[in-house]
């Protein structure tokens, strides 16, 4: 698999994820490609990166219901 190949399939399992924590698409790419640049920088493992991903989107679906950005 590409590295284009497995981003793509990275991104439709997120987006299904997104979609139980009514998150939109811009912001789960956002916090994709944020995580993706600093998972990067640390040389984190993609397990870690996902989980870390994951995490953020829980963060960003508590601060929507919340109204909290």
């Amino acid at each position: 698999m590409t590295e284009h190949e497995r981003a793509a399939a990275e991104m439709r399992s997120l987006l299904g994820f997104a979609r139980g924590l009514g998150l939109d698409e811009a912001t789960v790419r956002e916090i994709y490609e944020t995580a993706k640049e600093q998972a990067a920088e640390a040389d984190v493992g993609d397990d870690d990166r996902m989980a870390e991903v994951r995490k953020r989107m829980l963060a960003a679906a508590r601060g929507a219901v919340i109204g909290v950005d």
